[in-house]
């Protein structure tokens, strides 16, 4: 069952990994750093995305880019992508906190979940694709 089903459950699996980097740097700067929920954020989600570079690149999807053009091609494709749901991580989190009052860690935490599902089938179709 599981080769079946590979990439989707190592894209879950390491998508988890993934968030959970997010959330604990988020929590760690803007709870015990004591820095802005915003500049958390940020660094939150560079990190992130380089992991899920990584990690999507070599154990999910396993392409190989032959040209250095194909690898920076690639990179900033995921890049780019990934920033349109930093854009929303970060006017999600805003909203939640500054207009709802509610807990950062915890608005961290429910606008990821969102922007996180439909991360699968746009890398997928999009990013990581074997790009000559």
């Amino acid at each position: 069952m599981y080769y079946k089903f590979e990439e989707f459950i190592d894209y879950f699996l390491f998508g988890l990994v993934t968030s959970s980097i997010s959330i604990l740097s988020f929590y760690v700067l803007n709870e015990i750093v004591g820095w802005h929920y915003l500049v958390a954020n940020i660094v939150a989600v560079i990190l992130s995305i380089l992991f899920s570079y990584t990690v999507n690149k070599r154990y999910v999807f396993k392409t190989h880019t032959k040209t250095r053009k194909a690898f920076v091609k690639e990179f900033v494709f995921f890049v780019l992508f990934r920033s349109t749901g930093a854009a929303a991580d970060m006017l999600g989190l805003f909203v939640m906190v500054s207009f709802f009052s509610f807990d950062p860690t915890l608005s961290k935490i429910g606008v990821g979940t969102v922007i996180a599902s439909s991360n699968y089938f746009v890398s997928r179709i999009l990013i990581f694709k074997n790009i000559e």
